[in-house]
């Protein structure tokens, strides 16, 4: 559908006016990711990597350490295993109990807690400058030295249960865990790091011993502290908590790209809903990737161009979406909810036509990185999202000093480089919908 002149300026032009009420803010944040000044990296002898970046504006220190691997640490049968492995690791060590790990952490206000994904796992920190050497005991020993009782192993893969038996019930999850799939198919992120219900049930504690024994290596491990921490101590605790450990056999391969990557596909997942759910991933470039900071401010633009077409203009969703991720093999994805299904994702294809084929204006363009900046150190406020933005890059972006250059990537995307992207990775989705299927067009999901 072609696009009309007048609409696509006005579609600019309220674009540009939005987002330069946030560009006025940007030189606020001009300093605050990280420097070559505060920011470096050590390894110990074998092979543990901390970054460390001091941060003397606020006492709070965040520690956050890494587990390479992901999904490839995983398969069918186990998946969901280092979710519940670092959990249950948070419940009781060897040399400190479960009530003596809840009493320590309310009385000095740390908090700790951890997360896997795709790529990696992480076991993280927070705590006030006082209480670091407390608080780095009882995370060390939770790494090292995890107890996993199993009636603490049966409480959490119950919770886990718990969860997974949700995401069946809400049609948002299940459309986002299917189109995951669509696009995942024969790779290893296939295996979500959730786990099923099957695999998480059939876990055990000697699972859990064994994958920790297994994954316990210096050469997979990252460690990321930002705080009010001179490196000389980090050093210290390093060595003394980790030092010890076997470099392991972990090889940072290269990553599979997705099989069906090229093939757009759409499934309908029948539900008797009021709204219908519209997810669709498509692969995407990934951090170290030069099209990434294009994409990323294009993805940007795409997310304000359906907020003004598909809710203010038409009021056919509250809630229209275009999402970038960052991972290894990495992806993206479009979502709405809406009665018109049909109508809606037309006017969505019509704003990425409109990218696809028209030129933004560089003062305009100018405006809109002004604005996504603003937002993007907005997001830089905390220590914790400091480290794990240095993670991020060190893992997925192939050095933790590319952060240093991201802002000057940005700076210098063109008109044309967005243009380009979205012409190279707007198509091919994988989309997954719920709702009647009566009321989905599947030959216009599959058109582009």
């Amino acid at each position: 559908m072609k696009t009309n002149t007048f609409f696509a300026s006005f579609r600019l032009r309220l674009l540009c006016a939005a987002l330069f009420l946030l560009a006025t803010n940007a030189a606020a944040f001009a300093q605050a990711p990280a420097s070559t000044d505060s920011t470096s990296d050590f390894l110990i002898a074998n092979g543990l990597k901390t970054i460390h970046r001091r941060v003397s504006g606020n006492e709070v220190v965040a520690v956050q350490i890494y587990f390479r691997g992901g999904t490839r640490n995983i398969n069918e049968k186990n998946a969901g295993i280092e979710t519940l492995l670092f959990e249950v690791a948070t419940q009781g060590t060897k040399n400190f109990s479960k009530s003596q790990i809840n009493r320590e952490l309310a009385r000095m206000g740390t908090v700790i807690d951890s997360a896997s994904g795709y790529d990696f796992s992480v076991i993280a920190m927070r705590c006030v400058r006082k209480n670091f050497d407390k608080s780095w005991d009882l995370l060390a020993d939770m790494i090292l030295n995890p107890l996993f009782d199993e009636k603490e192993v049966a409480l959490v893969k119950d919770q886990m249960l718990s969860g997974l038996r949700q995401q069946d019930d809400q049609p948002e999850a299940s459309v986002a865990i299917l189109s995951n799939k669509l696009l995942f198919a024969s790779h290893p992120y296939f295996n979500s790091p959730d786990g099923t219900i099957e695999s998480v049930t059939a876990l055990t504690s000697a699972d859990l011993k064994a994958h920790h024994a297994k994954i316990l290596g210096a050469g997979r491990m990252v460690a990321v502290v930002v705080g009010n921490i001179t490196l000389p101590e980090i050093k210290q605790k390093i060595e003394t908590s980790f030092g010890k450990l076997p470099k392991g056999d972990f090889k940072n391969e290269v990553v599979q790209t997705f099989a069906k990557a090229s093939t757009p596909e759409f499934q309908v997942i029948k539900r008797p809903v009021a709204t219908n759910y519209i997810r669709a991933t498509f692969a995407a470039p990934p951090l170290d990737h030069p099209d990434y900071p294009a994409f990323y401010i294009a993805s940007d633009i795409l997310s304000q161009l359906f907020f003004q077409e598909v809710r203010v203009r038409r009021n056919l969703s509250y809630g229209a979406d275009a999402t970038l991720l960052s991972n290894r093999a990495n992806s993206g994805f479009l979502s709405v909810t809406t009665p018109k299904p049909n109508e809606t994702i037309r006017v969505m294809f019509d704003q990425i036509d409109f990218l696809q084929r028209q030129v933004i204006r560089e003062e305009g363009l100018n405006s809109i990185v002004s604005g996504f900046l603003t937002k993007y150190y907005t997001k830089l406020e905390t220590n914790d999202a400091q480290a794990a933005r240095l993670a991020e890059y060190e893992l997925l972006g192939g050095d933790w000093r590319r952060l240093l250059t991201w802002i000057d990537a940005v700076n210098k995307v063109k008109p044309t480089d967005i243009n380009r992207v979205c012409r190279t990775y707007l198509k091919n989705f994988h989309f997954a919908v719920a709702g009647d299927p009566l009321q989905f067009d599947r030959d216009l999901f599959l058109s582009r």
